[in-house]
């Protein structure tokens, strides 16, 4: 009774501060003054459009759990609560970095080597800011955390190479460029340095988690944040601000030089974490594996081929796949196998995710692209009847299905109780477009597979068809993510709405 009693104080404390100051540099003051204690200072970017002060019982709550640190916290205000305006590249942050130091100056932080004693973080926008101040100021930081947010996915400042500790923290129901599915990239190049590296160093150095029930603007208690299309939180921002905190001090503890009692507790925390993150971003490798490897569009071809079921045994695919750049210039080939078989060869790729700034929301494939033999030249070569007209969108139940079965089971008791389903309608011609053709309605997503077929007597590729299908990662980022939202989507919510459901 009496934590949650300190815990809606200091929520009510942060509203005030959030209604008092739009945009004031925030100086936190260390809550312990034990002086055998190592000193810390951590420099908060805040969010697009979000008052500092919203980040107040945040940054006290990392404070809190930063047992065996002296931790200094500056949320420093930036031009216009947009910090990309002062840090749009690593090259360009000399307006947001004069901002910063003259923030810290406001702490009397008697910190003397920032490579050791000053960590960075920042939230959304403010991630990006942070990152591309660390990276052009020489990663002269203890450490990087990202909150609803991320590094680069590729280079020098992606986990896998990036020089200093960095964090990343994000949300389940994140619904914006942090979500899981995009997680799952970062993942993957934290489980690689692990493979390399070993567990525990690097749950110290690369961490990358996902939090349950947390939404992007847990970060900003009070700041419901509809511009990215916010999912809502599924635990209480008291659960919320515990659970970023504790990932938050652990990371602070395993880089820090504190007992080793602390640091284990620490270790202890991260690996915990670990579970569900990877119960998040598993299914998403999983997915990504099977379309790299070419399967989808062995499955494609048997189902375009129109065989009877008696005559589909006789059909034998491989599959080649190539990287998407090489797909066009893939061929398809055909012979004959051991007694009356078929053998065909068939060409595939997936087409990755792409897209700059709040258009980069996701990691999942773009599409699994499948270039296969027509129908016609099946039956020319088998001698057989086949069923011509088969659609390419019959395969998007298939990576519905596939995706069904990767989903995790709360993801999956979500997706029933609120989510819209996927449908198909007519395939598109490729002549239409270069991508499938999604459209966001009341009842479902309706997805257009695109198709080109030429039969055997095309004067063009002839007896060769070509699909261009859902992918499976997209259908388990509609399932964990945008199909849940609401539709249409309320963007009108206010500030002081959001501010008054949290202290309520």
């Amino acid at each position: 009774m009496v934590r949650a009693m300190i815990f809606h104080l200091a929520m009510a404390a942060a509203a005030s501060a959030a209604h008092e100051s739009e945009n004031e540099d925030i100086i936190l003051q260390p809550v312990l003054q034990n002086d055998s204690l190592p000193e810390r200072l951590l420099i908060f970017v805040p969010g697009a459009g979000v008052p500092t002060g919203n980040y107040v019982a945040t940054a006290q709550a990392i404070q809190q759990a930063s047992t065996e640190l002296r931790l200094t916290v500056v949320i420093p205000s930036v031009f216009q609560k947009i910090c990309i305006i002062q840090c749009l590249s690593s090259s360009t942050c000399g307006l947001l970095k004069h901002r910063v130091e003259a923030a810290a100056k406001k702490a009397n932080f008697k910190g003397t080597n920032p490579k050791e004693d000053t960590f960075m973080a920042g939230h959304s926008m403010g991630s990006v800011c942070a990152n591309n101040l660390v990276k052009g100021y020489a990663y002269e930081y203890a450490g990087l955390m990202e909150f609803g947010g991320y590094v680069d996915k590729k280079g020098e400042s992606s986990v896998a190479s990036y020089p200093i500790p960095v964090l990343l923290l994000n949300g389940e129901l994140d619904g914006g460029g942090a979500r899981p599915g995009k997680m799952s990239l970062f993942y993957k190049q934290f489980k690689e340095y692990a493979d390399a590296h070993g567990e525990e160093q690097a749950l110290t150095l690369k961490p990358v988690h996902v939090l349950p029930g947390v939404d992007h603007s847990d970060f900003c208690p009070g700041f419901f944040v509809t511009a990215i299309k916010d999912l809502k939180s599924e635990v209480s921002q008291e659960e919320a601000l515990q659970a970023i905190a504790s990932g938050a001090g652990a990371f602070l503890h395993l880089n820090s030089p504190v007992s080793q009692s602390a640091k284990a507790e620490a270790m202890q925390t991260m690996k915990s974490l670990l579970g569900f993150t990877a119960e998040m971003c598993e299914p998403y490798l999983r997915a990504f594996e099977m379309e790299a490897s070419g399967s989808l569009c062995e499955d494609a071809q048997r189902v375009v081929a129109g065989l009877s079921a008696e005559d589909a045994v006789r059909l034998k695919v491989s599959v080649n796949p190539v990287p998407f750049s090489d797909f066009k210039d893939g061929r398809t080939g055909y012979g004959p196998g051991s007694g009356d078989d078929l053998e065909v060869q068939i060409v595939s790729a997936f087409e990755e995710a792409s897209g700059f700034g709040p258009a980069d929301n996701h990691g999942a494939s773009k599409s699994v692209d499948c270039k296969m033999l027509d129908a016609t030249r099946i039956a020319e070569q088998m001698h057989v009847h086949t069923e011509t007209g088969r659609e390419c969108g019959e395969l998007t139940k298939q990576a519905v299905a596939v995706a069904e079965q990767l989903l995790p089971q709360r993801s999956m008791e979500r997706y029933r109780a609120k989510g819209r389903s996927v449908c198909t309608v007519a395939d598109k011609g490729f002549a239409t477009t270069g991508a499938i053709e999604t459209t966001e309605t009341e009842a479902c997503l309706e997805v257009a597979a695109l198709a080109l077929v030429n039969d055997v007597n095309s004067s063009n590729s002839p007896g060769v068809h070509y699909c261009k299908l859902l992918s499976p990662s997209l259908a388990l980022e509609w399932m964990m993510t945008d199909g849940i939202k609401p539709f249409p989507y309320d963007l009108t919510g206010s500030t002081e709405d959001a501010l008054e459901h949290v202290i309520v």
